[in-house]
C-alpha cells in the first residue's frame, strides 16, 4: 500500500517516460485513500492543472512553439544554460507551499538543461565549470520534496512514441527523441544524472511495469526519501 503523499513530489522523465501515467496512478490511489492532492506541471510554482496528459494540454499552439524552439535550438544552445539557471531561481523564488500535497509533473528548466547537456560528450560533468548553475540546481528543491526520475529502455520509448504517432498525439519533442536513439539515451542519462546528483532523486525503470510493481517501486522511493 502506498504511503501518504509527501509535501511535494516531483516526477521527472524524458518524452514517453510515463510521467503523466505515474502521476495519475498516484493521485488516483491517494484520492481513494482519502487524501487531497494537487497536480502541477512544468515547475514547482506552476498553477494547478487538470487530469489531462501533457500532450493533450499542449494543443496545436503548444506543438507549434515546440517545433519553433527545436528549429532554433542550434542557435539558442549557448544561451540555454543561463536561461535554465534563471528559470530555476525564479521558480524557487515564486514557490509557495500548498495547503495540500503537490504532485509536480516534469520541470521545464531541468529538461531544457538535459537537452543541452545531452549534446555534449561530457554530459553533466560540464556543469563543474558553471558553479552558479550548480548552486541553482542544489537550491531548486523546496523543503520536503521527494524526486522520482523515470528511466526507460530505448525499445520502450520507441514503442510508446510509435503508439502516439498512430493515435495522433505525437509532438515535436517525441519525434526529436525517436529520430536519434543514441542522442535520446544521452539526453535521458543527463536528466537522470541531474536528478540524482543535485536533487537526491530515486530512479525507477518504468518499462511497462504492472500496477503492483509500479506501486512497490513508488512506495520504496517515497519511503526512502522520508527516512
Amino acid at each position: 500500500m502506498l504511503p501518504p503523499p509527501p509535501p511535494v513530489l516531483l516526477i521527472l522523465g524524458t518524452d514517453a517516460a510515463g510521467k503523466d501515467y505515474v502521476a495519475e496512478f498516484l493521485i488516483r490511489h491517494w484520492h481513494a485513500a482519502g487524501y487531497a492532492v494537487e497536480k502541477r506541471a512544468g515547475q514547482f510554482s506552476a498553477a494547478a492543472v487538470d487530469d489531462r496528459s501533457s500532450s493533450e494540454r499542449k494543443g496545436r499552439w503548444g506543438r507549434f512553439q515546440e517545433q519553433v524552439f527545436l528549429n532554433l535550438f542550434p542557435l539558442l544552445r549557448p544561451l540555454l544554460p543561463v536561461v535554465a539557471r534563471r528559470l530555476l531561481a525564479r521558480d524557487r523564488r515564486r514557490f509557495r507551499p500548498s495547503v495540500v500535497p503537490l504532485v509536480v509533473v516534469s520541470h521545464t528548466a531541468l529538461r531544457l538543461l538535459a537537452l543541452v547537456l545531452g549534446q555534449r560528450r561530457e554530459g553533466v560533468d560540464a556543469l563543474t565549470r558553471r558553479p552558479a548553475l550548480e548552486r541553482a540546481l542544489r537550491a531548486a528543491r523546496p523543503p520536503g520534496t521527494t524526486v522520482v526520475a523515470l528511466d526507460v529502455a530505448p525499445a520502450t520509448r520507441r514503442r510508446r512514441i510509435a503508439a502516439r504517432i498512430r493515435s495522433g498525439a505525437v509532438d515535436p519533442f517525441d519525434r526529436y527523441m525517436v529520430a536519434d536513439p543514441q542522442r535520446a539515451e544521452h539526453i535521458e542519462a543527463c536528466l537522470v544524472a541531474l536528478a540524482t546528483r543535485y536533487l537526491n532523486a530515486t530512479v525507477i525503470a518504468n518499462n511497462d511495469l504492472d500496477e503492483a510493481s509500479l506501486e512497490a517501486a513508488l512506495t520504496q522511493a517515497i519511503r526512502s526519501a522520508a527516512s
